[in-house]
């Protein structure tokens, strides 16, 4: 189901391969005055830009996946979605519609007993759902023709989609072309070390978010969608507060003791920037 709210403002945030010691002189040279933050993405290169100047909407996506039989892989299809969860913001950040359905599988036979724990999907759930391109088309048309970027929780779920589109032949021309990496933003704003990625859950608890048990179960595509796009909805705001629980992860990271909780103290210039922003209203 897809629900319609009013239009924010504008605001226009990006990530990108720039060293913080570059940031402030990127925002000071005037490119992209009042719309543009950039932040550190070292190495995650090809990162997309988070643009909310550019774009109408944010759809905010998660796919579940159950694996292919090896027999059965075609077209190096391994795996096949077996739920789509998103939720639709406008400029601002703010929830205008949400879409959960699950798929029906082509060659994936039942839903494999891990996934099946994991998720909560049954083998019914998938043999009485729609094939993936009738969700697609559903799901193209809860987007509506307004320009959209899709963003996701790492860069696995675009390429599941393009892969498994690619296998069964299915048209993409509707959908959007411009995807963003919602978790590199996070890998590298929570200063995490030689740890790499970091997961969904527990980018969730250092930030104080709860998973939507709401959707049936934490790990649903829809619960996901959620806790993701509260998480693009801080980057959006620009204010990051480091939860109690945030020092559990980084004793279990084998981190130090202190949490960074803003963006503002990683560079200064950025969070005056913010505040000028909110001041004149944008």
């Amino acid at each position: 189901m897809c629900l319609a709210y009013g239009i924010a403002p504008r605001f226009h945030v990006r990530t990108g391969a720039y060293p913080y010691g570059n940031v402030a002189a990127y925002v000071a040279s005037g490119r992209q005055r009042r719309k543009a933050l950039t932040v550190s993405a070292e190495k995650t290169p090809c990162i997309s830009a988070i643009d909310t100047t550019n774009f109408a909407r944010q759809i905010v996506l998660d796919f579940e996946f159950a694996p292919v039989p090896k027999q059965r892989q075609r077209r190096g299809l391994r795996n096949e979605i077996i739920e789509v969860g998103a939720v639709k913001l406008d400029y601002h950040g703010n929830v205008m519609g949400e879409f959960s359905q699950f798929v029906q599988t082509e060659f994936t036979e039942g839903v494999a007993f891990p996934v099946r724990e994991l998720t909560g999907i049954s083998a019914v759930d998938t043999a009485m759902a729609d094939p993936l391109y009738v969700v697609i088309k559903r799901f193209s048309d809860c987007i509506g023709r307004y320009s959209a970027q899709v963003v996701c929780w790492s860069g696995a779920d675009r390429r599941q989609l393009l892969t498994e589109c690619q296998a069964k032949h299915i048209d993409l021309s509707a959908f959007p072309t411009d995807w963003a990496d919602l978790q590199a933003f996070y890998t590298s704003i929570m200063d995490v070390g030689s740890h790499g990625c970091v997961s969904l859950s527990d980018a969730a608890t250092w930030f104080g978010i709860e998973f939507d048990e709401s959707t049936g179960q934490a790990h649903s595509a829809l619960a996901d969608a959620r806790v993701t796009a509260k998480l693009l909805k801080q980057m959006m705001d620009g204010d990051y507060h480091a939860s109690p629980r945030a020092q559990e992860i980084r004793q279990r990271w084998g981190m130090g003791e202190r949490a960074q909780t803003r963006l503002s103290s990683k560079c200064p210039e950025l969070g005056d920037l913010l505040l000028k922003l909110k001041a004149e209203g944008r």
